[in-house]
């Protein structure tokens, strides 16, 4: 069958056409659905898609206390460590830019250091970058601060939780807690002096008796006022403790645990 040449000519110019059109949308769905890699080395504190641990936060806290459950330790050790990493283009934790930033002791910030620079593959981090018309995603350098809750039964005390189902009630509320603090603060006359002021942050147990026990500063701003921060926590009354639900015989009843909290304690200079 002979074809007219014109025809042709027509036929070819239509499948190019159609070619060329399946190039540019295959072209333009891989710049903006798959990241791409560039020489940029700039470690970014925050990006479009940060990255994420593999299952999310709920998971990366299953990992840390699954890990630290096994762990023994001679005393109870209980709080939370701020732990500063860079996640890579790989989504791996890059070990050199491992760094605790607010820690309990150095056999705690050794074994979290150890645990963190151990974790899984992460999805790695994105940025949006326009380049001839297009936004693409492209992979960075990412640096987070993690924070690890840590409660170690060790022998020479019983576990303290964080969350329990009924948690620690101050008598009165939370209302009342703050109101305590406030009318009980008394502002160190040195500290007026040097011009010292803001929130001291005090953790904290209250036990399965409603006592405040262990007071130590969680984020403090001088030992003036420190100290003072410790002296108000150390003089509230007893509180309702926390407690967990468990089954005996078939029966829900409720047991108190030992739960730890946190408040601020404000230093404002009129």
């Amino acid at each position: 069958m002979n074809v007219p040449r014109i025809f042709k000519t027509i036929l070819t110019i239509a499948f190019a056409a159609i070619c060329t059109t399946g190039y540019a949308q295959n072209n333009g769905t891989a710049n903006t659905d798959q990241p791409i890699i560039d020489n940029d080395n700039t470690i970014y504190t925050s990006v479009k898609i940060m990255p994420e641990f593999p299952g999310g936060e709920a998971a990366m806290k299953k990992y840390f206390a699954d890990s630290l459950q096994s762990w023994e330790s001679k005393k109870f050790i209980s709080g939370k460590v701020f732990v500063q990493v860079v996640i890579d283009k790989d989504g791996m934790v890059e070990p050199e830019n491992v760094k605790i930033t607010s820690d309990l002791e150095p056999v705690v910030n050794e074994k979290v250091v150890s645990l963190v620079k151990s974790m899984p593959k992460w999805t790695p981090g994105m940025r949006y970058e326009s380049k001839s018309g297009k936004v693409m995603k492209v992979l960075a350098r990412v640096s987070m601060t993690i924070p690890i809750e840590i409660s170690i039964k060790g022998e020479e005390g019983e576990q303290v939780f964080f969350i329990v189902e009924h948690m620690p009630e101050f008598p009165g509320g939370d209302i009342a807690l703050r109101k305590f603090i406030a009318e009980n603060v008394k502002y160190p006359e040195e500290a007026k002096e040097k011009g010292l002021s803001g929130k001291v942050f005090v953790q904290f147990v209250i036990d399965k008796n409603g006592d405040v026990v262990s007071p130590k500063i969680a984020r403090g701003i001088d030992p003036i006022l420190d100290n003072e921060a410790i002296r108000v926590i150390q003089s509230l009354p007893k509180w309702k403790p926390g407690e967990q639900s468990k089954r005996i015989d078939g029966e829900k009843v409720w047991v108190p645990k030992n739960v730890s909290f946190t408040v601020p304690v404000a230093f404002n200079l009129d």
